[in-house]
């Protein structure tokens, strides 16, 4: 490691440490889609006026009709053309995990940097995957919530995204993927906690996020972090950064050097394999 790849570390390991929450920033083009997840923790919010809300956004408003025409939520195939009949399809939480992509997306979108960039878009398309599988998962192996699963599987690498933002601000730790990979590895706990609670997300969703690099071996997953830990497992997308790191050693197949029950697991996952690619396809589009 050169003299400046150390000091862009050691300063973004700074930023980090020494940050508050009222500190972080995000792109302005962020604000919409907070607005949106906002809106709809308000218990008072009716379908209706959710809809008023969706159709404000176009962007929004394409993944809704999306993901309510998806194989997933539209088994028997009747198509939904507006976003008010899509609206009252998807429901309530769905939207706020389809508001949560955008604010992703939107960061990803920032990267400034062809270093930051590549790994972000793997990070994104495997936060995708991860929410797919959370999402079927749970609804056929488990009694989870699993419009809940969703949302955390899109959001437990959301600590990651924001540090490659800042990543971009250190020209020389981008020229050392390793560094980079193992700098934001190490932050990345508490950057998500930090970023959670400025858009400030259920309790319940930060928990099962900040546990689910640890598996308790249950099969069905008994819990929410046990959930995303056995869908990052199952992805079919790497993680970029641990395939980066070296102190970290990722099994050529993950999900049975960890002892997951193939039998269980796999026959789901082919049997859902329309149902994921569906989601994967309403989220990422």
């Amino acid at each position: 490691m050169n003299e400046a790849t150390r000091q862009g570390a050691e300063a973004l390991r700074r930023v980090v440490g020494e940050a508050n929450v009222g500190e972080l920033s995000f792109p302005t083009s962020v604000d919409a889609s907070r607005r949106v997840m906002k809106a709809v923790e308000n218990p008072d919010l009716g379908l209706s006026d959710l809809a008023k809300i969706v159709v404000a956004e176009p962007l929004l408003s394409a993944k809704v009709i999306r993901l309510a025409n998806s194989v997933a939520l539209n088994p028997t195939n009747q198509t939904v053309r507006d976003v008010k009949q899509a609206v009252m399809r998807v429901g309530m939480d769905p939207i706020k995990s389809l508001a949560m992509v955008l604010v992703m997306d939107q960061l990803r979108q920032s990267q400034r940097h062809s270093g930051t960039r590549e790994l972000s878009n793997r990070l994104w398309e495997r936060s995708i995957h991860v929410a797919a599988l959370s999402f079927v998962v749970a609804r056929k192996l488990t009694r989870l919530n699993a419009d809940e699963a969703m949302f955390a599987g899109i959001v437990h690498d959301l600590g990651r995204f924001y540090l490659l933002s800042r990543a971009a601000d250190y020209p020389a730790l981008l020229e050392d993927p390793v560094v980079l990979a193992e700098t934001v590895n190490d932050l990345a706990d508490r950057a998500g906690a930090m970023v959670f609670a400025k858009l400030d997300l259920p309790e319940s969703v930060v928990k099962a996020v900040l546990s689910a690099r640890h598996y308790s071996g249950s099969m069905p997953p008994a819990t929410l972090g046990d959930l995303i830990f056995v869908a990052s497992a199952l992805s079919p997308r790497a993680d970029p950064f641990d395939e980066l790191d070296a102190r970290i050693v990722v099994p050529e197949n993950r999900a049975v050097a960890l002892g997951l029950d193939q039998s269980t697991v796999a026959e789901v996952v082919t049997a859902s394999g329309d149902e994921i690619y569906s989601i994967v396809i309403a989220l990422e589009s």
